[in-house]
């Protein structure tokens, strides 16, 4: 137990990311119990940690805008930063920006992998970690102790009640209940939209209840697979619910199936069983789903992994990661599970 502190964590990636990073916040709080904890998000992920009892404020820089409102916005927090006087800073990621405005807003201690520049502390962080595990080695300089780096997402009795609503006439006609999360920020990494329908429609003519999930930019995709399926078993909730109403919903659902995107971490923050399905990604990149029992569906090939984050085409022109990938093969996975 420490003095207390002014604290400011950044993890302005992507709204997975944040997911996994979120064990970092109970073991601040019990390391500097009385301190003021806050984050730096990106407004799109903001909303993870709303109801998150370890975080005094969240902040957000919009790393998307124009060049000229970015600055703005880099001048805004700087003022923020210099007004709140933080003890101590932890870059989640390595970014020149945040290195620059810690720096400059006068952050005392700065906590950074080997790459972060204006680090006070860089952090080496091992070979071979899920994501989760690498953001508790930036704990090192506080702590020895071993804490847990279980995901998780806190949600309110609204959210809670709106999925019981959406799966209640499944639960009352005890149908298994299986969330697909057809989308992804890169093509690549997306099962095609076709597969999805194949096996969605197998699911719902065999008594699953399914139902669709994802932001609205993959309404289209979701849509294709109404549209094509037209089975009373299956219904389509992608872009009426936000993230928190998503996770609420896979919390009540049997299995989540998605591709290597933020729903699979969604799903394991919620302690639903998660099929990932792999193409140009893979699971030494550290983002996979990590609870028992969870299964990352992927081909073996001498291309993979062809990026860190996936592409918008397949840089061969095939995209066999996912087209060899068959949608009777992930059906069978799912009926001997359940």
């Amino acid at each position: 137990m420490q003095n207390s502190k002014k604290i400011l964590v950044v993890q302005t990636a992507f709204i997975g990311d944040l997911v996994m990073s979120t064990p970092i916040f109970p073991a601040l709080r019990k390391i500097f119990p009385d301190s003021q904890i806050d984050v730096l998000v990106i407004p799109s992920s903001a909303i993870i940690l709303k109801h998150n009892p370890y975080i005094n404020n969240i902040l957000t820089f919009d790393k998307k805008k124009n060049i000229f409102r970015k600055i703005t916005e880099i001048i805004r927090l700087l003022f923020y930063f210099q007004k709140n006087k933080y003890d101590i800073g932890i870059a989640l990621q390595s970014s020149l920006t945040t290195a620059f405005m810690m720096l400059l807003g006068g952050v005392r201690t700065r906590v950074g992998n080997r790459h972060f520049w204006s680090a006070t502390n860089r952090i080496a962080i091992p070979k071979g970690l899920h994501i989760r595990q690498r953001t508790m080695q930036y704990l090192k300089p506080f702590s020895e102790e071993v804490f847990s780096d279980e995901t998780e997402i806190f949600l309110d009795k609204a959210e809670i009640e709106l999925a019981e609503q959406i799966t209640s006439t499944a639960r009352s006609n005890n149908q298994k209940i299986i969330v697909i999360a057809p989308g992804s920020v890169r093509f690549t990494k997306m099962w095609s939209t076709s597969k999805f329908e194949k096996l969605a429609k197998n699911l719902a003519e065999n008594n699953f209840k399914v139902f669709l999930i994802g932001s609205k930019a993959e309404s289209q995709i979701c849509n294709s697979i109404q549209n094509n399926v037209k089975h009373p078993n299956l219904e389509n909730y992608c872009g009426k619910l936000n993230l928190l109403e998503s996770a609420a919903l896979i919390k009540m659902s049997d299995l989540l199936v998605c591709n290597d995107s933020a729903p699979l971490h969604l799903g394991n923050a919620v302690k639903t069983r998660v099929f990932a399905i792999f193409g140009p990604t893979v699971k030494q990149f550290g983002c996979y789903p990590y609870r028992d029992g969870d299964k990352l569906i992927e081909v073996d090939l001498e291309c993979r992994p062809c990026s860190a984050h996936g592409g918008n085409s397949c840089p061969l022109g095939h995209h066999n990661c996912m087209n060899l990938i068959n949608e009777d093969y992930v059906y069978n996975l799912i009926v001997n599970f359940i």
